[in-house]
């Protein structure tokens, strides 16, 4: 655990002063209320654009689902607030109970709840895969359970295509979590580039270990899908200025003692971005 404050707003882009008003999308017939479901990372601002330039869609809100107003280590949430304000965009959360004994039917009354009192109508997600042991895509059960409509503009696609595609786009992407084997601390910070896409490859082509075998490692996923690392966006195309962040230079490390559900890939050792504190801070919660 440690303390998290927060950052500071670069100036606008040159391009886009902050008088100017918040990105449209093109002028449709009756589309559809749209909600990002928000982490920050990569996966979901390549969806945002994908959604915003989608003609059927009118993207108005940013969603965050999380257990118990907890914030998380690979994602704070002043930071995605900021986004959030850069985008012009409304940022709302789904707080699940963590008591809960259906966290599915959690999701759908959170889902409901968005439906009734925004309007969303569509839920666009960044996942790519199926994760763990899952046999469909979780956000399209809940969806469908809410009776609303789910929107996966990355699903199946080919891993380097993605990051390719935001690196064309102008996405700047920071690593914000990493976990081992594949990654040590001094990923933390590091931006997304092509000569880190480079080092990633060489990573995933790379053979396992006997003990890594052993220990239930699989081969990296070059996105990330496993979990192996997370991102944060400080800018790109809908954002009308850069969101820079104060941080410590050293990432914060955990070792994995126990073993977590939510450690898919059997890391032993993960490490996290650690804002710099300024000002009121708050105790972070979870990962």
């Amino acid at each position: 655990r440690h303390t998290m404050t927060t950052f500071s707003e670069s100036k606008p882009k040159p391009s886009q002063p902050l008088s100017q008003p918040t990105p449209t999308q093109p002028q449709r017939p009756n589309p559809s209320i749209t909600a990002i479901s928000w982490t920050g990372g990569k996966d979901c601002n390549l969806s945002l654009l994908h959604a915003h330039r989608d003609p059927s869609l009118d993207v108005r809100y940013l969603v965050v689902f999380r257990v118990n107003e907890k914030s998380f280590l690979a994602h704070p949430i002043p930071f995605m607030e900021a986004q959030a304000k850069s985008l012009g965009l409304e940022l709302l959360f789904v707080d699940i109970p963590q008591d809960t004994n259906d966290y599915m039917q959690a999701y759908i009354d959170g889902i409901v709840n968005l439906k009734v009192g925004y309007g969303i109508e569509v839920i666009t997600t960044g996942d790519m895969d199926l994760v763990g042991t899952m046999e469909r895509n979780w956000m399209e059960r809940c969806c469908e359970g809410a009776s609303i409509r789910v929107h996966l503009p990355l699903w199946k696609k080919n891993r380097e295509d993605v990051l390719e595609e935001l690196l064309d786009e102008g996405f700047r992407i920071m690593f914000s979590c990493v976990k081992s084997p594949f990654f040590d601390g001094s990923w933390i910070g590091r931006m997304l580039d092509r000569n880190t896409l480079e080092e990633m490859k060489a990573i995933a082509d790379r053979k396992l270990t006997e003990d890594e075998k052993e220990s239930g490692v699989k081969e990296l996923d070059l996105c990330g899908e496993r979990g192996e690392y997370h991102t944060m966006c400080v800018d790109g195309p809908l954002y009308r200025w850069e969101v820079m962040l104060e941080r410590e230079e050293r990432a914060k490390e955990i070792v994995m003692e126990s073993k977590w559900e939510g450690n898919i890939h059997n890391a032993k050792k993960i490490w996290t971005i650690c804002l710099k504190e300024s000002g009121e801070t708050k105790e972070e919660n979870g990962g």
